[in-house]
């Protein structure tokens, strides 16, 4: 149907009680939220007389709506007229302008959008109130008399028109969108697109469904990302797999862009009207993970639409994804379980471990869907060591490369952040003088497990003081059995040389 005029400053009208004379009880749409206030215009478009058993309606001021007739009696008709008799049922003269004219009364039970749009724009009609109601509350007012009204409403563009006998009910019959996002490119992604467990440096990509309503109207996208997401500036809009031109709504629209909004998209009502109830735009887009705020609380991407007239704050509730990222500490002692300064560690992942792929695009992936052949994850062939530099972590083969985190005089070690899931290894590259090396500790972020005790992993790392002595039954022993060796050769030559001099002398 077509949208309703809304008249600023309108007096309110006052309360009825339903099924009283001259009353009409609204009720608004289910599923609008709570808080939200709109206003309902109610226009008196004819007056309206009855005999008790038909209703025939006149005119305000000598016109009516484009396709409505008026006779020289002042009496509104709808339905087809002809300048001579066609014998149609129901048929009957009248006279318009002092001639005979035949009409044939519309026998629909509702009127068209095209009829509908014409009281819209009928400039005849009067205002006589406004109903303001807060949430899903069947309102009742009282209009001044008898007539056939129109009422318009702030929830979307589908309006009301009906005549009191005594009293009437109108059912707003716009419907609330609804909006579901979900994860839909990143690595490792729960089954219901809620959660995500991603790499610094990685990109994550959004998919939000909106479901159009009836009688859309001032759809604007709304979406929020915390610090540790940055936004990529790339939203598109897709019905099915078909992109929506980009001349259908604005990005960031000055006025309706709010403060909290990391972007917002304003669909054009033009457009909107022309979408059935129940087609969903799906609004794609993508940020990349960050080293901002790294915690096992997860970066919150939120989103909601808001819709109707700007001062009615209609919005759908929040949608929420989630983004998470691991961490992994060290704490260094000696021996006697003293802090212990100046041990500096790696992590290394080992070959065959399932890694990121570097060369992935989630947004190429989220757009072409199983056109798009590039793995998102790939196997390492050598072993690779943790690099973290510019808010993005890497993998290089040279440990001298590696990001290397050294305890201080509190035995503390710098976290390292920003992991995603899978098996790694720490490794005590520089070990204090006068130490042991500590040996290497191997531990994984499990996928799909969101919890602390994952995410948030850590280990204490014991250096004992002094040089390694080989064990017995090692190298050490074959040493001693050489060395022993040779002093028995020795010993029988000794005494070999011995005896030939003796003989000798």
């Amino acid at each position: 149907m077509s949208m309703g005029i809304t008249a600023a400053f309108a007096a309110a009208l006052p309360e009825g009680t339903a099924g009283a004379d001259k009353t009409i009880t609204i009720t608004p749409p289910s599923g609008v939220d709570a808080n939200a206030t709109n206003t309902y215009t109610v226009y008196k478009v004819f007056a309206a007389t009855t005999d008790g058993t038909a209703i025939s309606y006149k005119s305000l001021d000598g016109t009516a709506p484009e396709g409505f007739t008026v006779d020289d009696a002042n009496n509104v008709y709808l339905g087809t007229v002809s300048d001579s008799a066609t014998g149609a049922t129901g048929e009957f003269a009248i006279q318009v302008s002092g001639a005979t004219k035949y009409i044939t009364p519309t026998t629909a039970s509702e009127l068209t959008a095209a009829q509908i749009a014409a009281i819209a724009a009928y400039t005849g009609k009067v205002e006589v109130g406004t109903v303001t109601i807060t949430g899903t509350t069947a309102t009742t007012v009282t209009v001044p008399d008898f007539g056939y009204y129109y009422i318009s409403t702030t929830t979307g563009t589908v309006v009301s028109i009906d005549s009191t006998h005594k009293s009437a009910d109108v059912a707003d019959k716009n419907t609330v969108p609804k909006v579901d996002k979900k994860i839909t490119g990143a690595t490792s992604i729960d089954e219901n697109g809620k959660k995500a467990l991603a790499q610094v440096g990685t990109d994550v990509t959004y998919t939000a469904e909106i479901t159009v309503g009836t009688g859309a109207k001032g759809y604007i996208f709304h979406d929020t990302m915390e610090t540790g997401l940055t936004y990529k500036n790339d939203v598109k809009v897709y019905i099915g797999e078909t992109e929506v031109a980009a001349t259908n709504y604005e990005i960031n629209k000055e006025g309706d862009k709010l403060a909290t909004d990391t972007f917002s998209v304003s669909f054009k009502d033009d457009y909107t009207k022309t979408l059935a109830s129940g087609t969903v735009l799906k609004v794609v887009y993508s940020a990349t993970v960050n080293d901002d705020a790294i915690t096992v609380d997860p970066l919150n991407n939120t989103c909601y639409v808001s819709y109707g007239d700007k001062n009615s704050n209609n919005k759908t509730p929040t949608s929420e994804a989630d983004v998470y990222e691991a961490k992994f500490t060290v704490t260094k002692k000696d021996g006697n379980g003293d802090p212990l300064e100046g041990a500096g560690f790696v992590i290394s992942r080992a070959a065959g471990s399932t890694v990121p792929n570097p060369d992935y695009d989630a947004d190429a992936a989220a757009e072409q869907g199983d056109a798009y052949t590039v793995p998102a994850t790939i196997t390492t062939t050598t072993t690779e060591y943790y690099k973290i530099e510019g808010k993005v972590v890497s993998w290089v083969t040279d440990i001298e490369q590696a990001t290397e985190y050294t305890s201080n005089k509190d035995g503390e070690v710098q976290a390292f952040t920003g992991l995603a899931n899978g098996t790694y290894t720490l490794v005590e590259k520089t070990v204090p003088t006068g130490y042991n090396k500590a040996a290497d500790y191997e531990f994984t972020i499990a996928e799909h497990n969101y919890e602390a005790s994952n995410l948030e992993q850590s280990t204490e790392v014991i250096n004992n003081q002094g040089s390694t002595l080989p064990s017995t039954g090692g190298i050490g022993t074959t040493i001693f059995y050489v060395v022993g060796s040779i002093l028995v050769v020795a010993a029988g030559v000794l005494l070999i040389t011995k005896k030939r001099m003796s003989r000798e002398g």
